[in-house]
């Protein structure tokens, strides 16, 4: 009798543990990020790091998504697009997350793209504008504009803003991304009635593009139009301005950065690019995010915080609507998505998981950045 009574209080013992433990630790959702926290492009990575804790932080303060917080699981690819594959097989293998918020740089999320629909994860890029992305299948979305739309719209406001007849465009050929958004832009413009005059290439490395700029200078354009990441864009400002070229720069939502104007903003006087995001909306949405984000980490939120702040919610509001971590049901309520209210404007998924928003044209003014249209 005294041994039964002994085991009937140690059964007692673990099952009252258990049901504590099950108060304490209820199921996470578990939602990993792979994005360049180092090297050329960290930029990018550190913004969308923030934005994502930050919307992660406002979920589990309201007491997680049914009760269960969110996890997040984020791992640095070190700007090195051949790290990816390791990098996001390691979230999905080892920390088992439930979904993935990936890299805005193209390249990088095109490589994790088949590894998220071969294992059936859903995976939502914050920024990577190339189109291919999301044709990778059914498990790949975007919370941004694709290039083709991105192209348009600058090709529209160059010629029906500006009135610009003639363009020249400079790039670094080995960017995917410029090329890409370069190619677009040509097509629009042309069909607008525009003309090409010179196309000018540079290597990221490079220091002078003088040769570049005679040419340019030589080609008398209305527009000069620079797609690039801010890693470049300094340069060529300051270049376009040393040569006297009288045009008009105008560059892409790559050069959207804190560390834009590190250098100074005089190169970048009156010059225009399009972007993601505008963070003097008057949106409610908008202005807290802002607000909340600036105090939280000493800084104004740039695009790339902006729409991966955009990627995290509307994962995190699928998770929610499909009341399950089961990746098709995550996959189908997120596929769902319609004129969720996200800082970057109201975003509806199309029937090819792209997302439908506005594209800012901003026009760069004493340092500040000023909406255009």
């Amino acid at each position: 009798m005294t041994k039964i009574l002994q085991l009937l209080l140690v059964l007692c013992l673990f099952v009252s543990a258990c049901t504590k433990t099950d108060r304490r630790t209820p199921e996470a959702i578990k939602v990993g990020a792979f994005l360049s926290l180092t090297g050329a492009t960290s930029a990018y990575g550190i913004s969308a790091s923030n934005a994502i804790k930050l919307a992660a932080d406002e979920v589990n303060r309201s007491g997680g998504i049914d009760g269960k917080p969110i996890e997040l699981e984020i791992e640095d690819d070190q700007s090195n697009t051949q790290q990816v594959p390791d990098v996001v097989n390691h979230l999905i293998k080892e920390h088992k997350v439930h979904a993935l918020i990936a890299e805005p740089v193209s390249t990088r999320a095109m490589l994790a793209a088949p590894i998220a629909q071969q294992t059936q994860i859903a995976m939502i890029s914050s920024a990577s504008v190339k189109p291919e992305l999301t044709q990778q299948g059914d498990y790949i979305f975007r919370a941004c504009f694709i290039s083709s739309t991105e192209g348009e719209a600058i090709a529209r406001f160059a010629a029906d803003h500006l009135k610009a007849k003639k363009v020249a465009i400079i790039l670094d050929d080995k960017n995917d991304y410029a090329v890409v958004l370069a190619g677009f832009f040509t097509d629009s413009f042309k069909k607008l009635g525009g003309q090409i005059v010179t196309e000018q290439k540079y290597e990221a490395s490079t220091t002078d593009l003088s040769t570049q700029m005679n040419a340019i200078k030589t080609a008398e354009p209305d527009i000069v139009f620079a797609p690039g990441f801010y890693t470049t864009a300094p340069l060529v400002a300051r270049e376009v301005k040393k040569a006297g070229i009288k045009a008009t720069l105008i560059g892409s939502d790559g050069w959207d950065s804190p560390e834009l104007l590190n250098a100074g903003s005089e190169p970048f006087e009156g010059v225009y690019f399009a972007n993601h995001f505008w963070a003097g909306s008057d949106d409610p949405i908008a202005k807290k995010f802002v607000a909340d984000y600036r105090a939280k980490f000493g800084v104004e939120p740039d695009a790339g915080s902006a729409t991966a702040y955009d990627a995290a919610r509307m994962l995190f509001d699928a998770f929610k609507r499909a009341k399950s971590t089961e990746s098709a049901a995550v996959r189908n309520a997120l596929a769902q998505t319609k004129d969720f209210p996200g800082v970057t404007g109201k975003i509806t998924l199309d029937a090819n998981r792209n997302a439908q928003v506005p594209v800012y044209m901003l026009r760069i003014e004493g340092g500040k950045f000023k909406l255009q249209q």
